[in-house]
């Protein structure tokens, strides 16, 4: 008895907390990294071999990257699946902010997340880009390096925006990734929308961000795609791109977007859509649609649409049918609350305003059940133009745009749509959307006309004329 006292008091003495923790590193902590380590590498090895398995053994390998919603970037993810259908296997990277088009689910795409990185310290905006870039960088190389291998043949980028994201790109290329061909989609300039917040190109910032995109441009990327001829025009001339390097490929609708077939396909979407509809007393024999996809952002004038709408309203009041408007806005962004404050605060008669968020299943639907369709958009740089047009044509659907000179490679006036032409002027616009809806019905007719003509050609079509022999596998 007195032996095991003894003993009880040895082990007393001693202190057992560095022994415990040596303990659970080497039977807890070790063996969780280990078995996590090795399931995730079998995880991704699984899902390798799956692809290879798949696919063409030889099949090259391309990479699609926006910093920005991969659910909001129709073009980009456009081009991957162009890409798909064309032999690569893809890796997709961007934010994933919203639901993603089910095309992006292909067995031969793999899904590549970007962490959205927000100013929730509401830092002065140069500290927080200089802070955002500097996650950036470390992230970007993380995803790059994983993503670009030996097979890669293609990485494809979304122009804006392009920092920090090109010169990593160009930091591989001319170190550990020789072998691949940088491609940059310019949907418009980078510095150009920089410059809405600061309105003056002499500004440090907007400056820095010009050079980087001509110097780097110019000089690293193998291949440049343009949304017009007149940014085509820029990129050669203004920032000395070889000529044989720019290709205009122009924004056209995918497959899903097309005219409506009939007034039984309009009473299926609205009875599927009856939130947009409830409380408007809606008559299709004598009332009009209107809509504008939007993501509420500075280069769109808000403030003319509604002054646009408050004059329509006015000229309904004169109308003996007293005829109504359904006003659908479908999208989000910074501006939104601004938007429904004020068409809150206006007493309507004859307009309705509904704000929907449409999913990429449902937005085509609504699409075609508008009458007319309206375009905010305002070019940062006088040389890109907006997808929404492109998305309304595809649905036969005419457009009212704000007037800019390059709006002419897409809108032609009088034929598939109408131009302000004074972007600033409500009156105007209430004005034309008044004559275009009730009182000159030819006019209607030959716009829908024209809408449905562009509706035939597609985005493949587009692609392959353009890229199908140059980008081939």
């Amino acid at each position: 008895m007195r032996d095991l006292t003894e003993m009880d008091a040895v082990f007393a003495g001693v202190n057992w907390r560095p022994h415990l923790i040596r303990i659970a590193i080497v039977w807890v902590i070790i063996p969780f990294f280990f078995y996590y380590f090795v399931a995730s590498l079998t995880y991704w090895l699984g899902i390798r071999r799956k692809r290879l398995r798949l696919s063409d053994k030889d099949a090259d390998e391309a990479v699609v990257i926006v910093l920005g919603d991969l659910g909001r970037s129709p073009r980009i993810t456009y081009q991957a699946r162009s890409l798909v259908e064309h032999g690569f296997l893809v890796n997709v990277c961007g934010y994933i902010e919203s639901a993603l088009p089910s095309f992006l689910y292909d067995e031969d795409i793999e899904l590549n997340e970007i962490s959205v990185i927000r100013n929730t310290r509401h830092l002065p905006y140069a500290l927080f880009a200089a802070s955002k870039a500097i996650s950036q960088i470390f992230e970007l190389v993380g995803v790059l390096t994983r993503v670009i291998t030996d097979r890669t043949k293609y990485v494809l980028i979304q122009n804006p925006p392009c920092f920090p994201l090109l010169a990593i790109l160009v930091l591989l290329k001319l170190t550990i990734c020789p072998h691949i061909k940088l491609v940059i989609d310019w949907h418009n300039l980078n510095y150009t929308i920089l410059n809405l917040r600061y309105q003056s190109e002499r500004h440090p910032l907007v400056r820095f961000l010009k050079a980087y995109e001509r110097c780097l441009g110019a000089k690293y990327t193998d291949l440049n795609l343009t949304v017009t001829d007149a940014m085509r025009k820029f990129l050669i001339g203004k920032f000395g791109f070889p000529s044989k390097k720019v290709i205009t490929l122009h924004d056209r609708p995918a497959e899903k977007f097309r005219p409506l077939s009939g007034r039984a396909e309009f009473r299926d979407i609205q009875a599927n859509h009856a939130e947009i509809f409830a409380g408007t007393k809606f008559d299709s024999t004598k009332d009009k649609i209107l809509i504008t996809a939007t993501s509420f952002t500075a280069d769109e004038d808000f403030n003319v649409l509604v002054d646009g709408l408050i004059a329509l309203d006015d000229l309904l009041e004169e109308e003996k049918a007293k005829p109504k408007v359904l006003m659908i806005v479908t999208g989000k962004g910074p501006l939104k609350n601004a938007f429904l404050k004020r068409t809150a605060a206006h007493n309507w008669s004859h307009v309705t305003i509904k704000s929907v968020w449409l999913s990429d299943e449902e937005y085509p639907k609504v699409l075609r059940i508008a009458d007319l369709g309206i375009s905010l958009h305002y070019s940062s740089s006088g040389l890109d133009l907006p997808m929404k047009i492109v998305d309304l044509f595809g649905s036969g659907v005419p457009v009212l745009s704000m007037g800019y000179p390059v709006i002419h490679e897409l809108v032609h006036e009088g034929q598939n749509g109408v131009c302000m032409s004074d972007n600033k002027s409500g009156e105007e616009m209430g004005q034309k959307l008044n004559r275009i809806l009730f009182c000159e019905p030819e006019v209607m007719g030959k716009l829908k006309s024209g809408a449905v003509h562009e509706s035939s050609v597609k985005w493949n079509d587009e692609w392959e004329a353009k890229l199908g022999q140059i980008m081939k596998h």
